[in-house]
């Protein structure tokens, strides 16, 4: 990723951790200015992401491929989450439960509240639905919408969470009929709902997870069938999203490249229990998603914007790369499978970071969970000590789902 000075909008650089593009950074973080990107393959223009960065300042340097990383066998198979869920206020900063609780329900009550003056949740346009709104581009997301999902399952508010599922099923997705789709899902919509873009498979992911969690917290007597739902987006995913051999996800549906900050093998893990008959094809992601990181990082930890299907850079670093480190430490976390993720990435790319801002810092302190407490302990006290991002979408959902993991709220539920 960028430096936390970043470079010029005009080469893909962030500005004090914000996204910025072709007409422009954000000083103070956010991501206006978003550079058009052909997501389909088709040559059509159909998504807007932050510009990536050059291979010097801000940029990756192609370190090379290693054909055949070692991933350690971990229970792959094994369909039991975690029993506890570590605090790393508590158990690193020394912070005291309550203490924790109240900043997680200060960050949920300051961004999920739609009469609040500091909320990216708003209410509408149908009287049953709500939205996650990209403030500065001033439409709804994917990313933001399944985000909100997640966080709403987690803290275990239903009513907000079916809300957001009920806009996504009334605006974004195609091709349905019941509680089943065909098509795909709208990456992006103007807040009146009228969708006309194709699928980003990183907001599907989230998506899928949600559901799955909120099937298992809440089952499916309600008016929403998550069980249901969540298979027909895992449907979506596995034959339209996915390449195979090795079974990595695309950055589009007929995509040839891949967007690192995409690869999420703790919630394949979680969608081969889920999803049983396809267990195979879940837990071969699995391997290869651990594998690819292996790959794809640079020789300061730092994943690109888009590689190939084994890991090799194809596009410098940008604002999505700030998630990998989320991405790796989540499975880590989880599942403590892979050593390289805290024996190799974690301190190396904890060296890389020790001057990042927002977001790089909100999701860097997940690096607490891969590092000893006395070295974790500076990026876990990073996130305690800044305010929550106030009506502000890309650091507001990176925060709140960084504050999740690290304050031990975000769990498996499957």
């Amino acid at each position: 990723m960028p430096s936390p000075t970043g470079g010029s909008a005009a080469d893909g650089g962030e500005a004090t951790g914000g996204r910025s593009g072709a007409d422009g950074g954000e000083a103070t973080g956010g991501r206006p200015g978003d550079a058009a990107v052909d997501r389909s393959g088709d040559g059509s223009v159909d998504r807007a992401m932050g510009g990536a960065g050059g291979g010097g300042s801000g940029g990756i340097a192609d370190t090379g491929t290693v054909v055949n990383p070692t991933v350690d066998s971990g229970p792959i198979t094994g369909c039991t989450p975690p029993t506890s869920y570590a605090n790393l206020f508590v158990t690193v900063s020394g912070h005291t439960q309550a203490e924790s609780d109240t900043k997680v329900s200060t960050a949920w009550s300051t961004l999920f509240n739609p009469s609040g003056s500091g909320t990216i949740y708003y209410d509408g346009p149908g009287s049953d639905e709500s939205y996650v709104k990209d403030i500065y581009n001033g439409d709804v997301r994917t990313e933001g919408m399944s985000y909100g999902m997640t966080i709403a399952v987690q803290l275990g508010h239903q009513t907000e969470f079916d809300r957001i599922w009920t806009w996504v099923r009334n605006h974004m997705a195609k091709g349905c009929s019941g509680d089943t789709c065909t098509g795909e899902i709208a990456w992006s919509c103007p807040t009146s709902g009228n969708c006309n873009n194709g699928g980003a498979p990183d907001g599907e992911e989230y998506f899928a997870t949600a559901l799955i969690f909120a099937h298992t917290r809440w089952g499916d007597t309600g008016k929403i069938k998550y069980g249901t739902e969540a298979q027909w987006v895992l449907n979506l995913i596995r034959t339209k999203y996915f390449h195979t051999s090795p079974n990595i996800v695309k950055f589009g549906s007929n995509s040839s490249v891949t967007d690192p900050s995409y690869v999420l093998p703790a919630f394949y893990q979680a969608w081969a229990c889920f999803d049983t008959a396809n267990a195979a094809f879940w837990n071969t992601a699995v391997t290869d998603g651990r594998a690819f990181f292996h790959n794809d990082v640079d020789g300061s930890g730092v994943c690109p914007y888009q590689a190939n299907f084994t890991g090799g850079q194809t596009a410098g670093a940008n604002s999505d790369s700030v998630r990998c480190v989320m991405n790796i430490m989540m499975d880590y976390n989880f599942f403590k499978a892979d050593s390289w993720q805290s024996q190799t990435y974690a301190p190396k790319f904890a060296s890389h970071e020790s001057n990042a801002g927002p977001p790089s810092s909100f999701c860097d302190a997940t690096l607490g969970f891969g590092l000893p407490a006395s070295s974790g302990k500076a990026f876990v006290d990073k996130i305690w000590s800044a305010n929550v991002p106030s009506h502000d979408y890309w650091n507001g959902v990176l925060y709140m789902l960084s504050l999740l993991h690290v304050s031990g709220n975000f769990k498996l539920y499957y």
